[in-house]
């Protein structure tokens, strides 16, 4: 009756005065909205591509969306199909090599010998990757883009627990035997305790929205080719092209995942999903032997999600890997290796990767070759012009982005390794460009006359100088033309107000 419904009312804002309000947690049977449930189909067609079985296999979806099928297995047709005469269309079986390819002739690294015949019997664990290319006719070279976009398969040899909608596909790269190519990870793996669960104050008004970032990882994001030209590889239509704009969107999704209103929606725990699925993918990568060496803006923003995986799952084992790769080169990620300590104790900009200390005066000279050289004697940011080319527009704001997840998330830096990054990024927003002090003598002008009024001296030592560039010193604070304003706004709020800086 009315008075029983009074007092129950009664009952539940007691105790919602008492133990506050609940947390509004999502707990379907699809994280994302593009799963369905399992069925015996004799094909699966996704983003254009269509994989043609003999006969009817049980098939299905991961938490992320993309399909398994559920082995033996004979594929007797893909479309759009393999070009064989304009090298088009390619598609590979357990991709393994970061030096060559079967899915673009016009790739860095192409081999017709990856790409198998058809029809295709595949039993047991595999993945097959399929790409559709761009026009045939699009000359790929510099930083154009030969894939228009890219599909996952995945073999089983069983089904998957709950027909695999709550699982994890395994990484589409890498030997078979390695860990992320054999996880039975569960979106119930997830630790959801571990964010930070942050309530950005009213400042911070350029938060993304939770379904925006859910569609920036619902593709694969192919990215495992060890050379800048891995941009040729990066499909239009799955994932961003250059790597300033891979380390800005991979920081600022992070970011996003890290605020107290992710497990309320569905938007929010599918772009989790899609999110630690690419950390998967790039765990695969890492133990693959995939390294994102230095070179200016091209290779960095792997490493964020990498670690953002290992600490949403408690994965030791990725932390292990990622150390195990640094401790073999610290040249398997790029911001480990762009910037140094130099001799004074300055965190300064500039890689020592095809660099000479004769290229380096050339490049000063002539504004060509390589821009993301150092300094050689150790004094100044790197060449040709401090706060040009790759440091101002391309690395040190995509850098200061991924410094906020660093300080949100204190297990991802304990677990980060070298961290200059931290003292150069603050430098960078609070001071500028670096040039002074500085013994060197500037170009003068002339390039005949190097080794006598500038450049080096033929011991290794520059020529003396009033410096190389000493009205630079300072300018240039906070600039940078890749960069997230959600995360700049973040920078602000929590980032800025713990460090200390002294010019």
């Amino acid at each position: 009756d009315t008075n029983m419904v009074r007092l129950f009312s009664l009952g539940v804002l007691a105790l919602v005065f008492w133990y506050g309000l609940p947390t509004m947690v999502v707990n379907c049977q699809y994280l994302c909205d593009s799963v369905g449930p399992s069925s015996s189909l004799d094909h699966v067609s996704q983003y254009g591509v269509t994989f043609q079985f003999k006969e009817s296999r049980t098939v299905g979806q991961f938490a992320n969306g993309d399909f398994w099928v559920l082995g033996p297995v004979t594929i007797i047709e893909i479309s759009p199909e393999y070009n064989s005469s304009t090298r088009t269309h390619g598609f590979e079986l357990n991709p393994a090599s970061y030096t060559q390819t079967g899915f673009d002739g016009r790739l860095n690294g192409w081999s017709a010998a990856l790409v198998p015949a058809l029809p295709l019997s595949i039993s047991g664990n595999a993945t097959l990757v399929k790409v559709i290319s761009r026009d045939p006719n699009i000359v790929v070279t510099g930083n154009t883009p030969g894939l228009q976009t890219a599909v996952v398969l995945t073999i089983l040899d069983m089904v998957p627990p709950k027909d695999g909608v709550l699982s994890f596909r395994p990484a589409y790269f890498g030997h078979s035997t390695s860990q992320a190519k054999t996880t039975t990870l569960s979106t119930n793996d997830i630790l959801w305790q571990k964010s930070p669960k942050i309530r950005p104050p009213a400042s911070v008004t350029a938060i993304p929205s939770l379904f925006n970032v859910s569609r920036n990882f619902e593709r694969v994001w192919l990215d495992h080719h060890r050379s800048w030209t891995v941009i040729n590889y990066h499909p239009l239509d799955n994932m961003p092209n250059y790597g300033a704009d891979i380390a800005t969107d991979t920081a600022e999704a992070a970011l996003r995942l890290m605020l107290d209103d992710v497990q309320a929606t569905q938007n929010g725990t599918c772009a989790m999903v899609r999110y630690l699925q690419y950390g998967i993918d790039v765990w695969g990568e890492l133990v693959g032997g995939m390294q994102w060496q230095p070179n200016g803006g091209h290779m960095n923003g792997r490493k964020l999600p990498l670690l953002f995986t290992a600490a949403f799952f408690g994965l030791q084992q990725i932390y292990d890997d990622v150390h195990t790769a640094m401790n073999a080169t610290l040249e398997t990620f790029s911001e480990e290796s762009e910037v140094y300590r130099s001799p004074s104790g300055e965190v300064l900009f500039g890689l020592w990767v095809d660099c000479t200390i004769k290229g380096y005066w050339d490049s000063v000279a002539s504004g060509n070759g390589n821009k993301a050289c150092r300094d050689p004697y150790g004094y100044i940011d790197g060449t040709p012009h401090p706060g040009g080319f790759y440091q101002g527009c391309c690395t040190s704001l995509p850098w200061k982005d991924q410094v906020v997840a660093l300080t949100l998330l204190p297990e991802i830096k304990n677990n980060w390794g070298n961290m200059l990054i931290l003292e150069y990024v603050h430098r960078w927003v609070t001071f500028g460009i670096w040039t002074l002090p500085d013994p060197c003598a500037p170009y003068d002008g002339n390039t005949s006359n190097y080794g006598k009024t500038y450049g080096d001296d033929g011991t290794g030592h520059c020529i003396k100088g009033p410096g190389r560039f000493p009205k630079l010193h300072g300018t240039g604070a906070d600039t940078g033309e890749y960069f997230s304003k959600f995360a700049n706004q973040l920078y602000t709020a929590y980032v800025n107000t713990t460090m200390t800086f002294k010019a």
